[in-house]
């Protein structure tokens, strides 16, 4: 019988009341066997994970250091892990604490998944043939070899590769998931390919029907065909496995699989009495094979909830929760309910939608209930079109967003993100497209890739003509089409080239800077004019390939002069906010590469067009900015105010493209699967005839198709229960390009049937036709650079022509008066945005004037050997933070090498941050300010901020006085954030380059709150 409840204990950490089911969870689970806790919605799982520890070590079940806990980002690790410290340390200070318990105690484990399994595979690698420090291949290394599997495989050796029709980056997606499902599912790849081609050898006898028949249906050939390109998919991933063993290569799924493998030679012995299993349901079958291996039969507690199960893409399997007793052992099961996120009304429609999802996963329905007072409140909208739905949730979301509140807009398609991105700047709301998918369907961004293209690939004629006719250029119809005749003749006159091999388009184009090949183009005078400046242009950045792909990718945008063109024609506060984020992900994937490379990085946004996994946001929710992103995105995630677009039939559900099952090309079949006991399985051996295979292929459709609908249902009630305060489900009977209405999702119909949502106008009967139809736009082309600002600019010059007769009968050129005109209307003074990084409110408080008129003027931040080593340097110590290891200084050269022995010479370099590049917000004088705190120490109960710097120590007060006000926002924004008194946050500098530390006295948050106020006010326009 523990000696202390669970409530006694929680009420160390705080002064409000377990509910009887956190109790339960906590205090009745048995302390030897495992345990199992659906944890619905927004009920407090990490919550009841901390004080369970505290449980635990306060009832002298376990010290700290015996208690292990995993979770699957390194975010919520981090959460976790300084909840759980911080509980430690007022622990330590009650009177609850162990008299046998050392005060300088070892913390709880705390860490991801993927860390763990990683640790596991080092102790044991020897085991099983590696290195203990074989190289951890990320996702775009694994991208790039496939690739070059795929691209150098031959026909000798993969004979069904001449007969396989479709594109290149469609199989190597293939042979991507073939490979990670074999290694998920512990399959040989020889298994899979016998039982295929044992499959494709039975079925490919069978007659047409009882009566015989020796042909063969068009609709049974088919799944022959696709059974034999799936071997092909197979044999490709075989030899994917094949070269990563060659190459000492390892991915996280290899570390949990060859660290399964050694267990089977050799037992393990884990100091972790306890453990605590986060998000259960998102786990793959290796991880729980490796997890159940390590800890059956020990006192497990599993937290998960079954209907969050939407990561099946990844790996993970919704069985994983029913299957757990018999992965670990038999024990209790307990729920938590209560959601303290989402007020009542959403609650309520939760729990509608999740109806029909509760005897799924075969564990006791789990009924979600408000605990916050704020009743919440569901609304639905139902309009014609597309932009009637973005213009109406951009409405309803204006009457709600402020600087203190966040925001969302979440599909389950990219589509539609930028229809919405429009209406919602239109009115004046900050937008942020959030997502790599979205990102690149943004012009803005398809510019810069398609002109990365053009220097990467001479076939690339497609992307070559959209900048050509994009405003950088305006190259007209007509000399597009003489640029192509021009590559025609180049092909006839030149002998080293072939017609089967003809010049390109993009070869043509640099063709045309040479005065020698000219003689052979017929364009206009202004149209070679312009295309030699597009050649020399292409021409110049092939010879900055050996900038880093990241530097090379900024500086083709500014060539282009995109950040510009975004200025002059912006609709949005923050025009380039696509831009830098899609470099932002350019800058992921040189970080993660092993060899980064352009035609790598194309390579690797090829893959993760049709990827989900790329879908993960990479902060949380912002104040005073509307977010559009994917439900799977949104998972984990919550805001006040949600809109849930485009709930049809076809969009949200979306169609289902997995009916075929493991009948799709590269599919494992599904006996092979560890949870083949939970899906559809096709009944293809009892099959005598084609026909019988063909009704046993319709039943296995059919049964994949209810599992399909079972998903977008749990989609669904992910997306309904991010909202805290209100919730839009939204909806429109036509997109642009399709004829037939579409049907409403049953999400929303059986909402507002049984009035669990308002409607904010009546339901429209659909229009018999498409009224996006005959609003289609007309465009111009070449584009117009000045845009929808042409009619603006041209009242401007009238005018000025008007009150200026004389000068109008000169022959003064409009375009001059045009541009003195933009000049007179660009002069006036802008809005400070409402979203401020903390070095732009340095700036901003430093010197108001000069903010205002880089405001007024932006200019694109030029290249800097000293930025890059300091992103560098800041680099290598996430890493090393991370691995909780040494810097590792391969290939620095001396300048970085001073830094890092700098560091390593500091009292940092011994500690461990319990937060490293943690992102945060806050609202302080009508500004959201927005921090990266670069490391965060904990010394007790207190935190110390630490700001690397990689320069040199600044040389006066006056600087130092300047740079303390960043310290002061940090510390403002840590202590709310964690809900401390800012006399327990501590902040410093680190000044890499000599070594040197600074704590400077920082301004307090009522001084910079009245300036900030003071400020907004001052240089507010007219």
């Amino acid at each position: 019988m523990p000696k202390y409840s669970a409530q006694e204990i929680f009420s160390v950490v705080s002064k409000f009341q377990l509910t009887p089911e956190q109790e339960a969870a906590i205090s009745n689970t048995d302390t030897s066997a495992p345990s199992l806790v659906i944890a619905g919605a927004g009920s407090g799982k990490t919550e009841l994970m901390a004080v369970r520890t505290l449980f635990l070590v306060a009832n002298q079940l376990a010290t700290p250091s015996e208690i292990l806990g995993l979770t699957f980002t390194r975010k919520a690790a981090t959460e976790l892990a300084v909840r759980v410290q911080q509980g430690l340390v007022k622990l330590r200070e009650s009177s609850y604490w162990p008299e046998g318990l050392d005060q300088d105690f070892e913390p709880a484990k705390i860490t991801t998944y993927n860390s763990f399994g990683n640790e596991i595979f080092r102790s044991l690698s020897l085991q099983v043939g590696y290195d203990a420090d074989a190289v951890l291949m990320t996702e775009a290394g694994a991208i790039s070899l496939a690739r070059e599997i795929v691209t150098q495989a031959q026909v000798v050796d993969f004979p069904t590769l001449e007969v396989f029709d479709k594109s290149l980056d469609h199989l190597v997606s293939r042979v991507l998931a073939a490979a990670s499902a074999l290694t998920d599912n512990q399959c040989q790849p020889d298994t899979a390919i016998d039982y295929l081609e044992t499959f494709v050898s039975s079925i490919s006898a069978l007659p047409q029907s009882d009566k015989g028949g020796a042909g063969t249906y068009a609709y049974h050939q088919a799944v022959i065909d696709d059974a034999t390109s799936s071997i092909l998919v197979f044999e490709l991933a075989r030899e994917f496995q094949r070269q990563k063993k060659l190459r000492g290569l390892v991915d996280f799924s290899d570390q949990v699989a060859l660290a399964l493998e050694a267990l089977k030679q050799q037992d393990l012995s884990l100091p972790h009495r306890f453990v605590l299993l986060d998000e259960y349901q998102d786990t793959s079958g290796i991880q729980t094979m490796l997890l159940s291996k390590l800890f059956s039969g020990k006192p497990v507690m599993a937290v998960g909830d079954p209907n969050q199960a939407i990561y099946g893409w990844r790996g993970a399997s919704s069985a994983n929760l029913s299957g757990f007793r018999d992965d670990f052992g038999q024990g209790e099961v307990y729920s938590l309910s209560t959601s303290w996120r989402s007020g009542e009304a959403i609650v309520t429609a939760a729990n509608r939608v999740s109806q029909d999802l509760n005897s799924d996963s075969g564990l006791a329905p789990v009924l979600l209930r408000a605990g916050k007072e704020a009743a919440g409140k569901v609304f639905a909208l139902v309009s014609q079109d597309e932009v009637g739905e973005s213009l109406a949730a951009a409405s309803w979301l204006t009457e709600r967003v402020t600087s203190e509140s966040s925001a969302a807009v979440l599909f389950r398609s990219k589509q539609a993100m930028r229809q919405f991105a429009i209406a919602l700047e239109d009115r004046g709301l900050t937008a942020e497209i959030t997502g790599l998918s979205g990102l690149l369907e943004q012009p803005e961004v398809i510019d810069l890739i398609s002109a990365l293209r053009v220097v990467a690939d001479p076939e690339a004629g497609a992307d070559l003509m959209r900048i050509l006719a994009g405003p950088k250029f305006r190259i007209g119809p007509r000399d597009i089409a003489k640029l192509h005749q021009f590559a025609k003749k180049l092909t006839k006159v030149r002998k080293e080239v072939t017609p089967a091999l003809p010049i390109t388009l993009v070869e043509a184009l640099d063709e045309i800077r040479k005065p020698s090949s000219r003689q052979f183009a017929e364009l206009s005078e202004l149209g070679l004019e312009r295309l030699i400046h597009a050649s020399e242009l292409f021409h110049l950045m092939r010879t900055q390939l050996s900038l880093s792909v990241t530097e090379f990718a900024w500086a083709m945008a500014r060539e282009l002069e995109l950040d510009i063109e975004l200025y002059a024609h912006k609709r949005s506060k923050l025009p380039l906010a696509n831009l830098e984020g899609f470099i932002a992900r350019v800058s992921d994937y040189e970080a993660s590469s092993l060899r980064p490379s352009l035609q790598g990085l194309l390579g690797w946004l090829d893959y993760a067009v049709t990827s989900e996994r790329f879908e993960l946001p990479k902060t949380g929710a912002k104040l005073g900015v509307v977010q559009l992103m994917s439900v799977h995105a949104a998972k984990g995630l919550e805001w006040d105010h949600v809109v849930v677009a485009g709930l049809v039939k076809g969009s949200f559900p979306v169609e289902s493209r997995d009916t075929r099952g493991w009948l799709q090309p590269g599919k494992l079949p599904h006996k092979l699967r560890q949870d083949c006991n939970y899906i559809p399985e096709l009944a293809w051996e009892a099959a005598t005839t084609q026909k019988d295979l063909k009704q046993a292929v319709d039943a296995f459709a059919a049964a994949n198709r209810l599992k399909h609908d079972v998903e977008e249902r749990r989609l669904a009630y992910v997306a309904v229960t991010r909202a805290g305060n209100q919730l839009l489900l939204s909806a429109s009977y036509y997109k642009p390009g399709i004829q037939k209405a579409r049907e409403l999702a049953p999400y929303l119909t059986e909402l507002v049937s049984e009035g669990l949502a308002e409607l904010i106008e009546a339901v429209p009967e659909p229009l018999p036709a498409n009224p996006l139809i005959d609003q289609a736009k007309k465009v111009t082309w070449p584009f117009d650079p000045l845009g929808d600002t042409r009619p603006e600019q041209v009242r401007a010059a009238q005018e000025v022509l008007d009150a200026s007769p004389t000068l109008a009968s000169q022959s003064v050129q409009l375009a001059s008066i045009i541009e003195q005109a933009e000049k007179l209307r660009t002069q006036e003074q802008p809005e400070i945005p409402l979203r401020l990084s903390a070095s732009r409110v340095v700036e901003l408080l430093a010197d108001p004037d000069n903010f205002r008129q880089m405001l007024t003027r932006p200019l694109p931040v030029p290249y800097s050997s000293a930025a890059e080593r300091g992103t560098e340097f800041h680099a290598a110590l996430e890493k090393a933070f991370a691995l909780e290891s040494e810097l590792d200084l391969d290939d620095w050269d001396s300048d970085q090498r001073a830094l890092a022995e700098n560091f390593e010479n500091s009292r940092f370099a011994s500690r461990q941050p319990v937060f490293v590049e943690q992102s945060l917000e806050f609202e302080l004088g009508g500004t959201v300010v927005v921090c990266k705190l670069d490391a965060v120490f904990q010394n007790d109960s207190e935190f110390e901020i630490v700001d690397w710097k990689s320069g040199s120590s600044p040389a006066s007060q006056e600087d130092v006085a300047k740079r303390a006000v960043q310290l002061a926002l940090y510390r403002i924004g840590f202590a709310r954030w964690q809900q401390l008194g800012i006399e327990k946050v501590k902040a410093s500098f680190f000044f890499a380059s000599d070594g040197v530390e600074i704590s400077p006295e920082v301004p307090s948050e009522t001084e910079l709150a009245a300036r900030l106020a003071e400020l907004r006010t001052a240089l507010r326009p007219l």
